[in-house]
Parts: C-alpha cells; structure tokens; sequence
C-alpha cells in the first residue's frame, strides 16, 4: 500500500510541476521516467536479488523500444513532409507508410520476444506478465490523472471578478 501511494505521489508531483511551470520536454520525460519506475515498482515487488537484475535488464529494454519509436517516427516524419494532409497523400506516400508501420510492429515484436526470455530468467511469469501489462495500465493511470487535473483546473483559479 506505500508503494502505491508513493507511486501516485510521485505521479502528481509530476503534474502538478508541469502544469504549475513551462519546464522542458526533457524534463517532463524524466518526471514521467520516474513515475514509470516508481509505478512498476510497486507493481512488480522485486526482492532485492531481482531489483539488481532487473532495472539494467528494464532499461536495456526500455531504451531499444525508445531508439525504435525514435528511428521508425524520423521515417514517417520524412513521409508526412511531403504532404499537406493525410487525406490528399500520394497513393505511393501511403504505401511506404504502411511498410514502415509494419516494419516498426516487426522490430518491437522481435525486442518483445528477446526480453521476454531474459526477463523470464531474472522474474517469475506472474512477474514478466505484470510488467507487460503495466505499460498500458501506466498510460491509462497517466490519461486519468491528466483528465482530473482538466476537470479541477478551473476550481483552482476561481472566480476573479
């Protein structure tokens, strides 16, 4: 239960910081990093033995998923470039857009498997799997905590008149 709540402290520090300054995208990415780590921590309870494995496993894997959405992004920036709008893209632009799609989905399937199996020799499955499904939960709890701060952000500055 203190994990947890650390976990959602850390993540509103976060937000609240960058609602309250104009700070830099790096900065916020690594707030986000922080709260990353802090939530799949809580979420995985590691012994010390595995934490030691693992965060230099994690990161490993991390940084490649980040190097691919960074290299597979570049190219469909370079594609997108060259037209106004999705609606008027050349039938050609289009194609090579979905080759680079798919090549992105085939290279993160091929680092999903790699690490699944090394993952599988630090953590238990229950654990690999919680750490598979924590991404998606991580967003969602990040998309929420957004849409709150939204809904509250006007009670914050009240009424001035």
């Amino acid at each position: 239960m203190k994990k947890i709540i650390f976990s959602l402290f850390i993540l509103a520090s976060c937000f609240s910081a960058s609602a309250q300054n104009d700070r830099s995208s790096q900065d916020e990415r690594d707030k986000i990093q922080q709260a990353k780590i802090a939530f799949l921590t809580s979420r995985l309870d590691l012994t010390v033995d595995q934490a030691k494995l693992f965060w230099p496993l994690f990161n490993e894997y991390d940084s490649k998923k980040i190097m691919l959405s960074k290299e597979y992004g570049q190219k469909k920036r370079e594609i997108y470039a060259k037209s106004e709008d999705s609606r008027n893209m050349k039938e050609e632009d289009a194609d090579k857009l979905l080759d680079i799609y798919l090549d992105q989905k085939q290279a993160e399937l091929d680092v999903e498997k790699t690490y699944m199996k090394k993952f599988n020799e630090v953590l238990n499955s229950r654990q690999v799997w919680r750490m598979v499904s924590f991404e998606s939960d991580f967003r969602r709890s990040l998309y929420d905590r957004m849409r709150r701060d939204d809904k509250e952000e006007p009670k914050r500055g009240g009424n001035r008149n």
